[in-house]
């Protein structure tokens, strides 16, 4: 796994980046950090080029004067790190406000986006009906907060999956989120082929 910073505007954005494959990206809720998808990337790596990263100003004492950024410059740093990483096209995967990112991605650069797994995410306020890349939006069978169900229903290409839990499902049910997010993956391999 290489572990690894680019310089943006001041700050650096560290990311690390392990497998081979496609690319999958992963985007942060707020405030979390990188090393919280390392369940998935354990589950991801022998199939699919994994990359992880933190936000700039997302996490304590990161990039002072980015903790206000908004989602519409998070998903240009996104878009940036690609760029500098060469990928043309990747998967994306956000819960919560990383959902958001990826729907930005998705509405602002979509010749970026493969797809988007959106996991007790927030609903954009964009025109929804232009993002055409097959989704997968999922949610905790307890989750009585995230409209995932409505967003589902806004994303023209969008499956709509419940998993055991809360809005934390990721967390509290890592192994089945990679065997869900695996079999999403594995179904758009084949779709395309």
């Amino acid at each position: 796994m290489a572990t690894r910073a680019m310089t943006m505007d001041d700050p650096e954005l560290r990311y690390e980046v392990s497998g081979a494959g496609p690319p999958v990206l992963f985007l942060n809720g707020a405030g979390s950090r990188a090393n919280r998808w390392a369940d998935q990337r354990r589950a991801l790596d022998s199939r699919y080029r994994v990359i992880t990263y933190d936000d700039l100003g997302s996490g304590p004492g990161e990039a002072p004067g980015r903790a206000g950024d908004g989602i519409r410059r998070r998903a240009d740093d996104a878009v940036a790190l690609l760029d500098h990483l060469g990928i043309e096209r990747a998967h994306l995967v956000g819960p919560a406000m990383g959902g958001l990112i990826a729907q930005e991605m998705a509405l602002r650069h979509p010749d970026r986006v493969r797809s988007l797994t959106l996991a007790s995410a927030w609903t954009h306020t964009g025109p929804l009906h232009l993002i055409t890349q097959p989704a997968l939006v999922l949610a905790g069978e307890e989750d009585t907060v995230t409209p995932s169900r409505a967003l589902a229903r806004a994303l023209p290409n969008a499956r709509f999956k419940q998993l055991p839990g809360g809005a934390s499902f990721i967390t509290e049910h890592g192994e089945q989120f990679s065997e869900t997010l695996l079999g999403f993956l594995s179904w758009l391999g084949a779709a395309s082929a």
